[in-house]
């Protein structure tokens, strides 16, 4: 795929959306930007407010408009962060749960991408990001190098943010990775984690910290400090834009980076026809290979578990996926 304007689409001007759009403009790192809205005004006025900052940024000149599906043909990218006004949280927590909300909107999507000539990139951030992914995929008929979802981007920040702060040590130089579902299934490899070169639980055993919490408890922090977040601002939207940038860049500059996301499986871990998250080459063709980490047996069954989970719900609207 060539890459020559570093067009993104955006379709959903959410406080996700409008986020990422931010991130794109700060870190120069598009040269078009269209914005796709249900409320196309919101979409212009965002543009126009875009546009506004440029003067004072360290960033070229950007194309930024509000856009419809007609201007998805050249996209380089196509970024899904729309969530159908249905798709809440209710007494049971969950993004599983947004499933069923969320599916026929990002189906409709896929297809109206499809339609208008798209041949790039799909970057999927809609909740439960695993099993949409997997319909964006399915609907799409690309091959599943290029539909990418955002995996553990953000539950791998967490982590190392949280590492980082019990350990007094810059979180850019603790390394690992947290895999599985983008959600309650989720888990930290620990078996892979590192402090520079060095295991961390050999640095705990070195280094004794007898405020370090448990492994578990991290895990479980990680799993619901989303929820936490959310519930006090009503979202959840530096982090996820920031793991959308990443990815960005890593496309755009053909980084050949690795990075936890959500990417097809096929045979990795022992498992196959699924979407979850697992550290993956990211270059400008999508997602380069997944890499398959060694780990532990009780992290095998977890990811065993989490896969179990997963396919359950995607073969529970798996009818809807078809053009």
């Amino acid at each position: 795929m060539k890459i020559n304007n570093k067009k993104v689409v955006i379709v959903g001007a959410g406080a996700v959306g409008s986020t990422y759009a931010h991130n794109l403009v700060v870190d120069d790192l598009a040269d078009e930007i269209a914005i796709i809205n249900t409320n196309k005004s919101k979409a212009s006025a965002n543009s126009l407010d875009l546009l506004h900052a440029l003067p004072y940024l360290n960033a070229a000149p950007k194309n930024i408009y509000a856009a419809d599906y007609s201007d998805v043909s050249d996209a380089d990218i196509v970024v899904v962060s729309a969530n159908a006004p249905s798709a809440t949280f209710g007494k049971n927590p969950g993004r599983l749960q947004l499933l069923e909300n969320n599916v026929e909107m990002i189906r409709d999507i896929t297809r109206k991408t499809m339609d208008a000539g798209f041949d790039g990139i799909f970057l999927v951030a809609s909740n439960p990001v695993d099993v949409l992914a997997q319909v964006v995929a399915e609907v799409s008929g690309l091959p599943k190098h290029r539909v990418i979802g955002t995996g553990t981007l953000l539950e791998t920040s967490r982590m190392r943010q949280i590492v980082a702060e019990k350990l007094q040590i810059n979180p850019k130089s603790i390394h690992g990775y947290v895999l599985a579902e983008h959600g309650k299934s989720s888990f930290a490899a620990w078996s892979n984690v590192t402090v520079g070169a060095i295991p961390l639980t050999t640095w705990l055993k070195k280094y004794p910290n007898p405020e370090f919490p448990t492994f578990d408890k991290i895990d479980q922090e990680i799993r619901e400090v989303g929820l936490d977040i959310f519930m006090q601002k009503g979202n959840t939207s530096y982090g996820i834009a920031a793991s959308l940038a990443r990815l960005t860049r890593a496309i755009f500059r053909n980084e050949s980076v690795i990075l936890p996301v959500s990417a097809y499986l096929t045979g990795e871990y022992g498992q196959s026809d699924l979407y979850t998250g697992s550290p993956a080459i990211i270059d400008r063709t999508g997602v380069r290979a997944v890499l398959e980490l060694e780990l532990s047996q009780e992290e095998q069954e977890k990811f065993k578990a989490s896969t179990v989970l997963l396919k359950e719900n995607f073969d529970s609207i798996k009818e809807k996926c078809t053009l």
